[in-house]
This record gives C-alpha cells, structure tokens and sequence, in this order.
C-alpha cells in the first residue's frame, strides 16, 4: 500500500494511519476509500491526490510498538499548522481586498485562475450590477485585451443565464452541454467542461465568473476549491465597494438636504440627523437647559415708520450679528419671530447658564456698537433680555390639523414659559434672570436684585436680578434713551 499526497494543500494519506477525522480506520487502501471521501484539510476529493512512497512494512521478527507511532502527533501539528496559515492569509486578503483599487483587484483574481489552472481556455469576470459603473470601472475582456468589459461576449449566453436563474452557488456543465447545480458547500461528483459562479447579494445578482477549460481538457474539485476560493475574494470585493458607494451616496443625500434645511432647522436637529438619518431621536426628554428669549423693543414702531426695505436691512444688520454671538457661544435658536428669538443652551447645568449670561451681554454691547455705526441714518435700537434655568422637555412638538403634521424641535415646560415672562418685563435694554441662572452665575457676574416680580400665570412672585442696571438708574437712562431719540 502507497501513501498519497493532495496536490492543494499537501496533506499525506497514510494507509497505516487511515484518516480519523473521516471515521477511516487503519489498513485501508487509498484506492479503497469511498469516491465521496474528501481530503481532510481542503476538502479535494481523490482524484487531487498523487503517489507519494510505498508504506514500509515492519520486519516479522520486529515487536509492535506499544506506544501510538510518532508520526501522528506531528502529522496533526502540519494539518493545524496548514489550516491556521491559510485562515490568516485568507483573512488578509479579506480585509486588502475592501480597500484597494477594485478594478484592479477584479482583474487580478480572474488573471491568478488562469495562472493556477492552466487546463483553462478562458476565465471571464463579469460584473452585471446595472449600478457598478458607480463604484468600479468597466474591466478589460479576459479574451480581447483591446476590448473593454467581458459583457460584448458573455452577457446573454445560455450557460450565464442557466447560473442566474439558479439559487445554486456554482453550475457546472459536463460535456453535452449537461448541467449540474451544486449548491452550499457541495463539491461536484464528476469532472466537468465549464462552470459559472454566480455572485449574489441577498437575491440580487452582480456578478459571473465563468470558467471554461481547453478542448479536450476537464475540470475537477480540486479546480472547484481553488476557483471558489477566488470568487470568494471576488464577492468581497464587490460588496465592499458597493457598500461603501452605498453609504457614500445616503451621506450626499443627507448633505444636500440639511444644507438647504440648515438655515431653518435648530443646529440640536441638525447633529441628530446626521447622526442617523434613517431614524433620528427627536423624542422630548427632561434635560437641564439654560432659554434666552430676546426681544427687538419698538419693532412696530420701526416696521410703521420704515420703508420695507429699510427694515429688512435693520433687522438683517442686528440680526446677523447676534447669530453669530449664538453660535460661538454653542446656543440653540429653534424659533424665530419678526422682532424676536428663543434660545436654548445645552450641557453642563452652570456651563449653560455662565454662556447664556455672557451671550446675553455681548449682544447688549454689540447692539449698542452698531446703534453708533447706524447714528443719524436710523433710530436706535434697544433689545430687551430674558433668562431662566432648569429642566425643560426638549424634543420635538407636533400640531396637526386637517392640513397635515407641523413639527418644532422646542423646550418646553414651567422654565421656557417664566423665562419668556421675564423677557416681556424687561425694558430699555436690560437684561433680566430668574432665580436658578442668578444662583448658578452669581460667582462670575455682578448682578443687580430687582426684588420679587408678579407675572401672569405663574402662580408666586419671583426673585428677577438684572446683569446691566439697578433701580436706581433705570429713570436715568430712560431719560437719555428719550433725549436720543427726539435728536
């Protein structure tokens, strides 16, 4: 009896040995193995094995060794050795093939089968995704060098469209023209003339490998193994780059559409999508926030007095500015009116209201810079401020009516609405806080206590302190605001 080698992965048939892992015991002959009997490395079945040496026999006189013979332990080191080399290999390969040129990749996997299998006429790669132009160029013809993508000679003929219409992973056609669909894991049980792997994703069908062996010449598993192999790499590689197309082309889209939303969506709304546009969470939820509303005083009286597009100039001048002031200061605004704005601070609680508080005094001394600016060719203008802290709903509100579903990212609750009440009691450009933003900022700014205020629907007097103006100087400057404008 002979021992045989597996051309593929090397791996040695002992007769003495037999093959534990297949359930054959010692003393059989290879040529008395089961033709469904596979190597148990690389799964090649028989007809990949070739003669190696003559098993030698132990002389008669010669004891049987008690001990299991030591070939065993070391045949099963080279077996674990062979399949750990080849998982490594095969997952760098993987992983290179998700990040190189695809074009290149697709032409050098169909180009390496023709060099292994030189029993191949020809080997075809054809990518048949209508979207591949999308993510990978057209690949040169395997036959015609000159000629640009395989499809002119592949796309329509029967045995490619035999392999579509199947679920099978692979169909291979004996001489004859005879098919057999092979489908799983399954190696074919005959030699075959051409096979043709379709590649899928999900039940969708992107690509071919289309192999077909010299006249004369036939294809077996161990041919099978080694092409699957390949169009293994080869799906991964398609996939990889559709995916990757995929997600390249839903973050262009959410682009587009948030940059012609960003103008009008809260910058909050704005993060959210971005973060998931398929599903973004804009739920309400009880979250420490620190609301500003602001408030352009006799916008009546300007919008009255104006022509329009004064006005528009005004507001736009003011205005500009003071988003600006928002933005740096990481505030919120998630509503606007004519003469007016709401913002929301989020984060840390003492953090939210030391930058409302010091957004709130720089838009009070830039309005003041551009009053200056504009003397002479427009009225001043004074901007009245309210602040409050504490926990608010956050999220978005839906109003439906029978015209449909309005929705607004808002804060909402029992500190947004004494926030816009203490923002109504302001006068002559003040800035006015309640209670909880005084205590969390007392440290940081001075503040002037204006003493317990009444304001509508809110059931107790609240403690308002000011961060420009005490009693006492609040007749004063209304004296000057009236001097300036009777000049």
């Amino acid at each position: 009896m002979t021992s045989r080698k597996c051309t593929t992965c090397g791996w040695i048939y002992d007769p003495a040995q037999g093959d534990p892992d297949n359930a054959i015991g010692p003393g059989i002959a290879f040529e008395d193995l089961p033709d469904s009997w596979v190597c148990p490395i690389c799964g090649c079945g028989k007809d990949c094995f070739v003669g190696e040496v003559a098993a030698q026999k132990p002389a008669p006189s010669a004891k049987k060794p008690k001990k299991s013979s030591p070939g065993q332990p070391k045949r099963a080191t080279s077996r674990n050795t062979y399949k750990e080399r080849f998982d490594n290999v095969f997952r760098v390969a993987q992983k290179l093939t998700s990040s190189l040129n695809i074009g290149e990749v697709l032409e050098m996997i169909r180009d390496e089968a023709r060099a292994t299998l030189p029993q191949l006429q020809e080997v075809c790669l054809l990518v048949i995704d209508p979207e591949a132009s999308y993510y990978t160029r057209p690949l040169h013809c395997a036959v015609e060098r000159e000629r640009i993508n395989c499809q002119l000679c592949k796309r329509g003929k029967g045995r490619v469209n035999s392999a579509l219409c199947q679920t099978s992973s692979a169909v291979c056609f004996l001489s004859g023209d005879r098919a057999t669909h092979l489908s799983g894991d399954a190696l074919p049980t005959k030699r075959f003339s051409e096979i043709v792997f379709p590649i899928y994703e999900g039940d969708k069908p992107l690509a071919i490998l289309d192999a077909i062996a010299r006249p004369g010449e036939m294809l077996g598993k161990r041919d099978f193994t080694l092409l699957k192999d390949l169009v293994q790499l080869a799906s991964n590689v398609i996939k990889n780059a559709r995916s990757h197309w995929k997600m390249s082309q839903e973050k262009l889209t959410v682009d587009r559409i948030l940059a012609h939303l960003r103008p009008f969506v809260p910058s909050t709304v704005q993060k959210i999508v971005e973060k998931n546009p398929a599903a973004p969470d804009l739920e309400k939820k009880d979250i420490d926030v620190t609301v500003l509303f602001l408030d352009v005083a006799g916008y009546t009286r300007i919008s009255e007095t104006q022509a329009r597009d004064k006005v528009t100039f005004i507001i736009e001048k003011y205005f500009s500015n003071f988003l600006d002031i928002i933005y740096v200061h990481r505030g919120d605004i998630n509503e606007t009116a004519g003469d007016g704005l709401m913002v929301i601070f989020q984060g840390e609680p003492a953090q939210t209201a030391r930058s409302a508080v010091q957004a709130a005094l720089e838009i009070r001394a830039r309005t003041m810079e551009i009053n200056e600016e504009l003397r002479n060719r427009f009225l001043p203008v004074e901007v009245n401020m309210g602040i409050n802290s504490g926990t608010a709903a956050v999220g978005m509100s839906r109003f439906t009516g029978m015209s449909g579903t309005r929705m607004t990212f808002t804060a909402t609750g029992p500190v947004t609405n004494l926030a816009a009440r203490i923002a109504s009691a302001a006068q002559h450009g003040d800035i006015l806080v309640g209670p909880e933003t005084a205590l969390r900022v007392r440290q940081d700014v001075e503040l002037f206590d204006r003493g317990l205020m009444n304001f509508k629907n809110v059931r107790d007097a609240v403690h308002v302190f000011s961060l420009v103006r005490g009693r006492e100087n609040q007749e004063r400057d209304k004296s000057a605001l009236g001097r300036s404008l009777r000049s």
